[in-house]
């Protein structure tokens, strides 16, 4: 895919995910604002109809209060004209009376009457005469008792400490009623204060508290203008545990959501992995083609030339074309064995170790030995300090030895031009570990390639990528080489002042 390609994607992936994650979150916030809406709204509901409760219920007790009052007084003067009946029936001064059925007592003003048989026509109208006047009278009571009632809230009540008015042990059972009714069966606190938000009565006893602006109040007795204004005061601990909890079928729109995210995030990555891994497999190709190239025009031209007569009477120049066939033979060899290593690396095949107990020490200064040729021919020096006391490791020799050869290799290659080769192979003990360290003095890698030279393929750029010849799979066989071998690899670089690699292998003891 072409890089325009790719941000174009990126682009509508981008507006739509946005354009999602906006649309969630609107959602999410309208439907928090209904929850809250709607639990406000029923809590509200439930301490108006609890004020009302505790009005009707002051009203009731002064009802039951006047009505006790009044049936005080009818019973005095009940018996008062009970005992002017019984004198005068002592006294044979008046007949005997009987009592209607439907008076027990008798009031005030009212004229007992006879039960006697209605004799005639204006004798049934004196009657209803009698019963209509009787109602009225009672009427009238009943008038001027909630006459009396509507005088003492008037004029009493306001007066009146709120402890007196308000029962305060069934007020949070009240509460209680009114909250299930709407809905709600959460604990809850509750109090009662004043219009200063100093606290008269506190559920739990506690009046040090302070008055929170996230409860909810109502007015005691709404209606009444004069007197102290009191609030019933009502909080709720785990109000916000209940909003979550009403909102739990957001939570799995929202883990969708950052599914769709972590998607999004993992295809841009991997587009963009698969486009540098494209970029590298091509440069790859270029480069493979380059090295193969070169080994296999120099063989073809060596064999041109031991057709060539004069080459053949020429013990030294045919000698010497016999060493250049030999080289760049087994210098294509190496080639194609490293391609088709990393091949088998990549299938995750183990690949065939012979693993036996050599001295590292021994085998680096060997390599060395060999090496010094190619470094002094560069103008340069090479040096070892093997001042590891346990060198003893279990390796396989002929990968083990290529990893330090190409670590050799790359110093070499990746040298100044204006600054001779100095070239550092040390070895030391740390920690039961066998550590080992090729260090030189050239071109030094930046820090934003330094993570990935063990990667396939890579190669750190350096302006015409064919001054240095190679496929970009060394550093990745030498780390899949050391790790095989139980060890780790590590590299310290500063531009323009050298580089330094770092095995660190376990030795015989330690295993």
């Amino acid at each position: 895919m072409k890089k325009n390609g790719i941000w174009i994607l990126i682009f509508f992936m981008t507006v739509t995910f946005v354009g999602l994650l906006l649309l969630q979150l609107r959602y999410i916030n309208q439907s928090s604002n209904m929850v809250r809406e709607q639990f406000g709204d029923a809590v509200r509901r439930s301490l108006y109809r609890v004020v009302c409760d505790v009005e009707e219920d002051e009203v009731r007790k002064i009802i039951d209060q006047t009505l006790a009052d009044e049936v005080s007084c009818n019973m005095e003067a009940t018996k008062e004209v009970i005992g002017d009946y019984r004198d005068a029936e002592e006294s044979s001064a008046l007949p005997s009376v009987f009592f209607s059925e439907r008076d027990s007592l008798l009031v005030p003003g009212e004229e007992p009457y006879h039960t006697v048989k209605p004799q005639g026509k204006g004798s049934l109208q004196n009657m209803n005469k009698a019963y209509n006047a009787r109602y009225y009278e009672r009427f009238m009571r009943s008038r001027s008792l909630l006459d009396v009632v509507t005088a003492r809230l008037m004029k009493e009540s306001p007066n009146r400490d709120i402890t007196e008015r308000v029962d305060m042990e069934s007020l949070d059972d009240m509460i209680k009623t009114c909250l299930h009714y709407n809905g709600i069966d959460l604990d809850f606190h509750f109090m009662v204060i004043d219009q200063w938000n100093n606290i008269v009565y506190s559920c739990h006893g506690d009046k040090d508290i302070s008055v929170g602006a996230s409860g909810y109040r109502q007015r005691f007795f709404p209606r009444e203008k004069e007197g102290r204004v009191y609030y019933l005061y009502l909080s709720f601990p785990e109000e916000e545990k209940y909003f979550s909890r009403s909102l739990g079928l957001v939570i799995p729109s929202v883990l969708l959501s950052l599914l769709l995210f972590a998607t999004y995030v993992l295809t841009i990555l991997y587009i963009f992995r698969q486009k540098w891994l494209n970029e590298m497999k091509n440069d790859f190709v270029n480069n493979m083609t380059h090295e193969l190239k070169t080994p296999v025009s120099s063989i073809s031209l060596a064999a041109q030339m031991l057709n060539d007569p004069a080459v053949n009477k020429s013990p030294v120049l045919l000698e010497h074309i016999s060493h250049v066939i030999r080289d760049e033979t087994k210098r294509l060899s190496f080639q194609v064995e490293k391609v088709l290593q990393m091949s088998v690396f990549d299938r995750d095949r183990k690949a065939t170790f012979n693993f036996r107990e050599m001295d590292i020490n021994e085998m680096i200064e060997n390599i060395v030995g060999n090496f010094s040729l190619k470094v002094q021919a560069k103008g340069g020096r090479i040096k070892s300090k093997l001042v590891a006391t346990n060198s003893v490791a279990e390796v396989d020799e002929m990968h083990f030895g290529n990893v330090i050869y190409n670590l050799m290799d790359n110093a070499v290659k990746y040298s100044r031009a204006d600054v001779p080769v100095i070239l550092v192979v040390s070895t030391w003990n740390e920690k039961n570990m066998l550590c080992i360290s090729v260090e030189d003095n050239g071109v030094g890698i930046k820090k934003e390639y330094q993570k990935h030279i063990f990667d396939k393929f890579y190669r750190v750029p350096t302006g015409n990528r064919h001054d240095v010849k190679g496929f970009g799979l060394g550093l990745s066989y030498v780390k899949r080489i050391v790790t095989e071998h139980g060890g780790s690899i590590k590299v310290e670089s500063e531009e323009n002042v050298g580089t330094k690699f770092i095995i660190e292998i376990p030795t015989v003891q330690t295993k």
